[in-house]
């Protein structure tokens, strides 16, 4: 069993470097276009059609046909950022950065910035781009099943001056960045397991990962959300926003904990309510425990 998954890893790899050096050779607007035929390609196959179904029905923001509209957009997307994050190493994407000045602004604080992210956009061209532009830029990540493709994305990851936190040992190093003043990126929108808690996301209750809020409730943290989108034209617009302290004087810490955690909620959730196309949390089991999934087809 062991060597037989040494296998698929290894073909996993392969074929990943493959597609990679493919699209380096092609211009971008052409695998751009590539991307999303494929992407329309899979769509119609029906992969996580069900689970993407499961979620949009869950939520009830979107009568049929304006789901079925919003899917094929994110199979397409899909694919063009998928491409683009192949791509970036070498060749970044035309791009504008809103509300750059909120950073400075952050940092002058010196109590370190926490960076609200989601699987929303290119999050991992973010990391990219800023990783060139400020000094100390760590994120938090799981370790992939497949060693050599978590070693790939760290190569990726390190070639832009990102630091990997890995959630084994998240907490401890996250304290150490924030108090040098650095800092630390997280994605919060996935289902949180047994330390998570439960609050509204997307007008339903969804279990949210809590170490992100308790640790802004810990420390006074500045916390800044951030996004980057591709548009029509294939460029893309980050947008850096300031998420405000909340006055908790009265709150227990339990109750400090979970304010932060649905007001990091709802500022995700209104990114998806006006771009549902560009959330890759629709193929995640976001609300596992309430919505019943069928299988992944």
């Amino acid at each position: 069993m062991k060597k037989h998954k040494k296998f698929s890893h290894f073909v996993e790899y392969i074929i990943l470097l493959s597609i990679e050096n493919f699209l380096h050779i092609l211009p971008r607007k052409f695998a751009l276009f590539l991307g999303s035929i494929t992407g329309g390609m899979i769509y119609r196959c029906g992969f996580y059609h069900n689970i993407v179904k499961k979620n949009m029905e869950h939520v009830g923001l979107w009568d049929k046909k304006q789901m079925e509209e919003i899917t094929c957009k994110l199979y397409r997307n899909m694919g063009r950022y998928m491409v683009d994050f192949l791509k970036s190493s070498k060749n970044k994407p035309p791009f504008k950065i809103y509300n750059l000045d909120l950073v400075d602004k952050s940092f002058s604080r010196k109590k370190g910035i926490m960076i609200l992210l989601a699987h929303f956009g290119n999050w991992e061209l973010l990391a990219d781009i800023f990783g060139e532009k400020i000094s100390d830029l760590n994120v938090v990540a799981k370790k992939m099943k497949n060693s050599r493709i978590e070693n790939w994305l760290a190569r990726k990851r390190s070639q832009a001056a990102v630091i990997t936190i890995y959630t084994d040992r998240a907490l401890r190093k996250i304290l150490e960045v924030l108090r040098k003043n650095g800092i630390v990126a997280i994605l919060i929108d996935q289902h949180a397991g047994k330390h998570g808690t439960m609050v509204p996301f997307l007008g339903k209750e969804a279990n949210t990962v809590r170490t992100m809020a308790g640790i802004v409730s810990k420390t006074g943290c500045s916390v800044l959300s951030t996004y980057a989108i591709i548009d029509e034209h294939n460029n893309y617009s980050i947008v850096i926003n300031e998420v405000p302290a909340v006055n908790t004087e009265d709150m227990n810490e339990d109750q400090r904990i979970y304010e932060y955690q649905r007001i990091h909620n709802e500022i995700i959730s209104n990114w998806i309510r006006e771009h549902p196309e560009h959330w890759f949390g629709w193929f995640h089991k976001r609300f596992r425990g309430i919505v019943k999934y069928k299988s992944q087809v």
